[in-house]
């Protein structure tokens, strides 16, 4: 039988990813648009350098922490740790969408 923390872990992991690969389109290819957030009357590299960087930041949280439960299991603090920051750092993400911090 697989262990529950291989099949959490590797979830975690793949979720992971996808949060780095939409977080690498917003930071480094400019797609703005793909954050449900954005406001169009900011400026495109703003949001493409602090949202963009953000969600990076939350991608690399998650893969690590994903891998850190396939190694030493699954641990209640940790989980609850990601999740506080994950919605920290959302809100803030979309605060930068909306052209917080831009400058005007």
């Amino acid at each position: 039988m697989v262990d529950p923390n291989l099949v959490s872990g590797v979830v975690w992991v793949l979720c992971g990813l996808a949060i780095l690969g939409l977080g690498s389109l917003i930071a480094f290819r400019g797609r703005v648009d793909l954050h449900a957030n954005y406001d169009e009357s900011v400026d495109p590299a703003h949001v493409s350098r602090w949202a963009g960087g953000t969600a990076l930041l939350m991608g690399v949280l998650v893969v690590a922490y994903g891998v850190r439960e396939i190694r030493y299991g699954f641990q209640p603090r940790l989980l609850a740790g990601l999740v506080v920051t994950l919605l920290v750092l959302s809100y803030l993400s979309k605060l930068f969408a909306g052209g917080f911090g831009a400058g005007d």
